[in-house]
């Protein structure tokens, strides 16, 4: 009798203690094939080989019927593989397809890994339950902490063309004013003419070698223009400046709407460096485009930092397969003096489709046009932008998209555009390579920056060796810092790199 009632108390335990394993989620063996599955379709082909997965808890799934689970593991290169090479997956792109953080993928190597190299992982992978079976889903990355967004009026203002007027005194001229009626006060009951002027000397001097002072300090530090909150250039400029402290320079980030406020901000000597679309560097060169009568010839560049690809974004089921197929829909092309607009402009106009051929345009920032694509008040948009994007990556989770081909032609090409081929599962959803076009982030500087205010910004972009800080900067790499430059060269760049043997990959 005691026997019978313990073999049906093991027996009870035993379906509890199942159907508890079953709710906690996919085994190893179900996570590991999966994963397996997801990295050969990714990768074109077994590059990395699941070698060991250990599971490390596990957790609901927030706002599904699934369980997220976590796991360690090794994996192994079964080929070469480079990771901040432009036309392959990037380290951002690989992470998301582990589930990982920043820092939750070991073993990546500058200029590649190779045949049998080995990374350790710190991932995670959700998944839902489909009848009997675990399925992998994809998970959306966090969203990033909200910032204030620029006004669209402000963006406007910041790059358009100021009339010509006599300005109000400035402070310093206010205050130089102050030091000069000093001179023209009646001199002190007592006081010698030759002591006041000796108390006036003693002081002017004193306050000249200050100021000199600290006009000095203030000109070893570099400026640099970035880009608005979320982005590629923000990320770019936080390494940047991080490399700057751990090397005691002194490095002043500048924030605008991108490319066209950086070359305003450079024009007005409020920045010895900025981040440009090389599109936008050539137009603002040549004084073409929204530089029409106002080239700025003392542009320079420095180098070639990474691909910021073009992106044409609509729903998997909205009949868009190409750009002609715009004609008569709402199409997202970008706030009003950003790049990603002279972009659109530029492939619509290369393809025959002109704006007013569009239902309607949309031209706010990129998180407002994914929640319009999202409620289907536009069709389509267009984003220049380094990929994979985390708000397309969002976006993509939650919503079956698809990305349009977009074809290079001879203008687009002369402009500066690169052909790009964005890899499979580069997002969510995303079978098929997608070709396309991008524009190449520069660095670029004015003609009159000191030569070692240059040479300090090419030892911060390359010299050293960093972790990993985001997708972006992963492939920053001397071997393209020459690709796609339009502009003319700062001699101290030109000879740096070639010392460095950049070759270039293209150049104009």
């Amino acid at each position: 009798m005691r026997i019978t009632r313990a073999c049906a108390l093991l027996a009870v335990t035993a379906a509890l203690l199942l159907a508890a394993g079953c709710s906690r989620g996919p085994d190893a063996t179900d996570v590991r094939e999966a994963l397996q599955a997801q990295l050969d379709a990714a990768l074109g082909g077994r590059v990395l080989t699941v070698k060991s997965l250990v599971p490390a808890g596990t957790a609901a799934l927030s706002g599904r019927d699934g369980r997220l689970q976590y796991f360690n593991a090794e994996l192994e290169f079964d080929r070469d593989y480079d990771f901040t090479n432009w036309n392959a997956h990037s380290v951002s792109s690989l992470a998301a397809l582990l589930g990982a953080g920043p820092k939750g993928v070991i073993g990546l190597k500058e200029g590649g890994n190779r045949d049998g190299d080995t990374l350790g992982v710190y991932g995670s992978a959700a998944f839902q339950k489909q009848g009997d079976r675990w399925t992998l889903v994809a998970l959306a990355p966090p969203p990033a902490a909200t910032a204030a967004e620029v006004p669209a009026a402000a963006l406007v203002s910041s790059v358009r063309q100021q009339p010509h007027e006599m300005p109000p005194p400035s402070p310093v001229q206010t205050e130089y004013a102050k030091l000069g009626k000093l001179l023209t006060l009646p001199r002190a009951p007592g006081l010698a003419e030759g002591d006041r002027e000796a108390i006036l000397v003693e002081e002017f001097q004193r306050a000249e070698r200050a100021a000199r002072l600290r006009l000095q300090q203030k000109a070893d530090e570099i400026a640099v223009a970035g880009g608005p909150p979320g982005g590629a250039y923000e990320e770019t400029l936080a390494a940047l400046d991080a490399r700057a402290t751990a090397a005691g320079i002194s490095l002043a980030t500048l924030s605008s709407e991108g490319s066209v406020g950086n070359i305003r901000l450079l024009a007005d000597n409020r920045a010895q460096f900025a981040l440009v679309q090389n599109d936008i560097a050539a137009a603002a060169y040549a004084g073409s485009g929204r530089f029409a009568g106002a080239p700025q010839r003392e542009l320079r560049a420095v180098a070639s930092l990474f691909p910021e690809t073009i992106q044409l974004v609509t729903k998997a089921k909205s009949g868009i397969s190409s750009v002609s197929d715009l004609k008569g829909r709402r199409v997202g092309l970008g706030p009003i003096g950003s790049g990603t607009r002279a972009n659109a402009l530029a492939i619509l106009t290369a393809n025959g489709v002109t704006e007013d051929m569009l239902a309607a345009t949309l031209a706010d920032p990129l998180v407002e046009t994914t929640r319009a694509l999202a409620e289907d008040r536009i069709d389509a948009f267009f984003i220049t932008l380094h990929a994979p994007a985390p708000a397309l990556q969002r976006l993509a989770a939650s919503t079956p998209l698809a990305w349009v081909p977009i074809g290079p032609s001879r203008e687009l090409i002369a402009s500066g555009l690169v052909p790009i081929t964005m890899p499979p599962e580069t997002y969510a959803g995303q079978t098929a390579p997608i070709p396309t076009l991008a524009a190449t982030a520069l660095l670029v500087t004015r003609e009159d920056v000191s030569p070692a205010q240059v040479e300090r910004m090419l030892q911060l972009l390359f010299d050293g060796k960093y972790a990993v800080e985001s997708a972006a900067v992963s492939r920053i790499q001397t071997r393209t810092a020459r690709e796609g430059i339009n502009l003319p060269w700062s001699p101290v760049a030109d000879a740096w790199l070639a010392a460095r043997a950049a070759t270039p990959v293209s150049t104009r």
